[in-house]
């Protein structure tokens, strides 16, 4: 496992942008604006499969009103079913693609692009489920992913809050190819085996995050998470031969609600 730090762009870093959408922060009563600001930083594999990891840096901006709602991580969304219980809304968001490094570094990059889909959220008491499916509109990737994640949340004390619980993501084998196949090219520059993925990409995760209530508006929170990557996802030379199917993640942040 190798490690550097760098600076990563707003749409790199999923799991720390993720942190950021933490109890402290109030939902629009429909009709008022609400925002949300937050700093962080977070450490991540360096792309997709990578056994290196980079130190990364980002801020936060959260916009809703009413159903809308804008943010790194959903992008733009609007609630077009919104019950107490159930939020079904439309979604523009970006899908991060591959810029090689290290073991990488000659490969053709895999540049990221729009996404359009759909979002499903269910909350009852403790427990949350959210679920997303979308295909690309632009850029190198292609097919189509879909994601979902179950969390049961609770309070530690008062102000110490926490969340915890599995999350699984799948994307049909034009989405696996376009990250994890290695063209005839590819091998040549980099003398790995050029492989297809016949199959889906798949990925399962474990995910925690605890979070401080400073004040109503201010929190601090941490996320951590653990992923494998299996099936042909794993197999390819690009996790198997010079990366890890094993994916670690980590971020703190302070965020603002205003």
């Amino acid at each position: 496992m190798k490690f550097k730090h760098s600076m990563a762009g707003l749409m790199g870093v999923p799991i720390l942008a993720a942190m950021f959408a933490v109890p402290a922060m109030a939902a629009s009563n429909g009709s008022e604006w609400s925002v949300g600001l937050g700093l962080g930083g977070g450490w991540s594999p360096e792309y997709r499969g990578a056994d290196s990891y980079s130190a990364e840096g980002l801020p936060w901006v959260q916009v809703e009103k009413g159903r809308l709602s804008v943010n790194p991580v959903t992008g733009l969304s609007y609630d077009l079913l919104a019950s107490e219980r159930w939020t079904l809304a439309p979604t523009i968001s970006y899908a991060k693609g591959r810029e090689n490094t290290g073991a990488l570094a000659n490969f053709e990059d895999v540049h990221g692009g729009l996404m359009a889909g759909v979002m499903l959220n269910w909350t009852s008491n403790h427990w949350q489920l959210n679920g997303d499916i979308a295909a690309p509109v632009s850029g190198d990737i292609e097919g189509v992913r879909a994601r979902g994640y179950l969390r049961y949340r609770g309070q530690i004390t008062k102000r110490l809050l926490f969340a915890t619980g599995p999350g699984a993501s799948w994307g049909n084998d034009r989405w696996n190819q376009a990250l994890f196949d290695v063209s005839a090219r590819d091998a040549a520059r980099s003398g790995l085996s050029t492989y297809t993925a016949d199959n889906d990409y798949l990925r399962a995760s474990m995910n925690g995050r605890l979070t401080y209530l400073v004040t109503r508006q201010l929190s601090v929170s941490t996320v951590a998470r653990y992923s494998r990557l299996l099936g042909d996802t794993a197999d390819s030379p690009i996790v198997s031969t010079v990366g890890d199917a094993n994916q670690w993640h980590g971020s703190l942040a302070i965020n603002y609600q205003f």
